[in-house]
């Protein structure tokens, strides 16, 4: 029997980041203490140390959870897994990524450390939890090519915040979520080890003929794109033109993942706004994303295509010929055009079908962002035939040396 309670004890102490959740407990019962001392408990306003406190420890517990054990938050962890005979039938050597029971008593006990506050809302803990635990796994779910259940938890976790006013809606959306989250963890570790995770980590440090940089010109017309995982080729989409030497040559992304990042960014701002900013400002809140997105993407969009690709003859040179649209070079000049135009029509539309004005101003800046990474032609395309002259850059070495 005292074995059985010596072996759950360390479990227990192995579960959590104690040093991090203890000083905010100490401020917690600290707070709360000193309101009772002076009779000031009934007041809901004079909790807010107790609960950030309470919040931030519940976060903090989530994101450390999420993890450790996991391969794919350590990359000498996930070599060395890749090198033994493990597989998904087997138990992880440093413990399970899903949860177990231990984690689940600590988070009774901060539930119950939390229902020393007047006013607390349990729920609100689980629901915390849940979500800070989804979006710390979806990266390494993505990363392994495992879309669907990725962003299938990425639109869960946004209902999850909108429904965060109901606490007990959101803890049993977190729930469904985080049976999504385990399916795309089980499949990202059904498929390990992949190619890149056998490469041990002193093997990483030889030369790789395939990565090295070789300098100007030949880094900006770029190489043939590596297989992402899943069988799909990465695009160069989205690479800096101004200093290509230090950009991966590997950027995942088509026409389907710039779909989804817009529905994303126009779901999340219909979730967060109104918890970001109070109903009468609600309004100036997505003006100003929407500012943000326009200009961002018409400055990033720009940068990258026509930053260090210049017309083939210069402005004056399209005055004396008479060449006054080149279109070969000028079709990269439609996207910045269409950027603006796609928001404000897109948001008039919305409004001509009788749509508020609170699900138009998302779904405009959704538009947005996916015609500023989506609309043609792709970069890789534009740099290897596009009519234009290439600006010289400065070779990687001087730009280490500087």
């Amino acid at each position: 029997m005292s074995g059985a309670m010596s072996t759950a004890a360390r479990r227990i102490r192995r579960a959590a980041p104690w040093k991090l959740l203890a000083p905010l407990a100490s401020i917690f019962l600290l707070w709360e203490g000193m309101l009772a001392l002076l009779d000031e408990r009934a007041e809901p306003d004079k909790h807010f140390v107790s609960v950030a406190a309470a919040y931030i420890a519940v976060g903090l517990f989530a994101v450390w959870r999420a993890a450790r054990g996991n391969p794919y938050f350590s990359t000498g962890y996930r070599s060395w897994l890749a090198t033994t005979p493990w597989s998904i039938d087997k138990p992880l050597p440093f413990g399970p990524i899903e949860l177990d029971w231990p984690d689940a008593v600590i988070l009774a006990g901060l539930m119950a450390l939390n229902a020393i506050d007047p006013g607390h809302e349990s729920a609100k803990i689980l629901a915390l939890f849940f979500f800070f635990h989804g979006l710390a796994l979806v990266p390494s779910i993505y990363a392994a090519a495992n879309h669907v259940p990725a962003y299938s938890a990425l639109f869960g976790l946004g209902l999850m915040a909108r429904l965060w006013p109901r606490p007990w809606a959101s803890a049993l959306t977190g729930a469904v979520v985080y049976l999504i989250v385990y399916d795309g963890v089980r499949l990202t570790l059904a498929r390990f080890p992949r190619p890149e995770d056998v490469k041990a980590g002193e093997q990483a440090l030889k030369f790789d003929p395939e990565t090295a940089p070789c300098g100007w010109p030949y880094d900006r017309l770029l190489r043939e794109p590596e297989q992402a995982p899943g069988g799909r080729y990465a695009r160069a989409d989205g690479i800096s033109a101004d200093s290509l030497e230090k950009v991966p040559r590997r950027v995942f992304g088509g026409t389907l993942d710039y779909l989804m990042w817009s529905l994303l960014l126009g779901w999340w701002l219909s979730c967060l706004g109104p918890l970001l900013a109070a109903r009468d400002r609600y309004s100036s809140f997505l003006l100003i994303i929407g500012a943000g997105v326009t200009v961002g993407s018409l400055i990033f969009r720009t940068a990258i295509y026509a930053g260090a690709y210049l017309a083939p003859i210069t402005l004056w040179g399209r005055i004396r010929t008479f060449r006054w649209i080149i279109p070969g070079y000028d079709v990269v000049l439609l996207a910045p055009l269409a950027i603006p135009l796609v928001a404000l029509a897109t948001f008039a539309g919305c409004l001509k079908l009788d749509a508020p004005w609170q699900a138009a101003a998302p779904t405009a800046i959704g538009a947005t962002l996916f015609v500023a990474l989506a609309m043609p032609p792709g970069l890789r395309r534009w740099r290897l035939v596009g009519r234009h002259r290439m600006a010289a850059g400065r070779p990687a070495a001087d730009e280490a040396a500087s």
